[in-house]
């Protein structure tokens, strides 16, 4: 778990918020900072939000919304790293997986064409099925230190003056 609180002024905090606006009514918001718990989704793909300070309905709409924002803002939290790791393992895990079939069926299959060549895909079946184990073993650890990464942000309210950091384009309009 992050100890550190991302303030209102953080670029995954002012994400979250305008995800988040156009779905809350104002008289909804509250007078100061809404606090957050965000924890990453077990596939790293998305984030479950609970939020502190909003009546129940505003805090499971802004939960959802910040849900179906999906890889958006899990790019730009602090778990993106932990989360790119888990879509990566799964991805070879589901290599070894969609393989490990195949070369099951290809075992009695190559049988009429002599003992080397049933040999040979047996083989091929066993190396596939270890490297089957080791992948899901390496998502397994990948994902339990994502779901670790439970951090907290504190999300801007309208009205609410944040300080821009110095190197930051300022739009003007003319």
């Amino acid at each position: 778990m992050h100890n550190e609180i991302l303030p209102p002024d953080s670029a995954f905090s002012r994400a979250v918020y305008t995800e988040i606006r156009p779905a809350i009514p104002r008289a909804n918001w509250p007078g100061g900072a809404l606090r957050a718990t965000f924890v990453p989704a077990p596939d790293g793909l998305s984030l479950i939000a609970s939020f502190e300070g909003l009546p129940p309905a505003a805090a499971a709409v802004a939960a959802q919304v910040v849900r179906q924002a999906k890889v958006d803002l899990v790019l730009a939290s602090p778990v993106a790293y932990f989360a790119a790791a888990v879509v990566k393992a799964r991805r070879w895990r589901d290599v070894f997986l969609y393989a490990l079939l195949p070369c099951l069926f290809a075992i009695p299959l190559m049988a009429p064409l002599g003992s080397t060549f049933m040999h040979l895909c047996f083989l091929l079946f066993a190396l596939n099925t270890a490297g089957l184990i080791g992948t899901h073993a390496v998502l397994l650890q990948r994902r339990a230190a994502m779901t670790a990464g439970r951090f907290m942000a504190m999300i801007p309210v309208p009205g609410l003056r944040l300080r821009v950091p110095v190197g930051t384009p300022v739009h003007h309009r003319e």
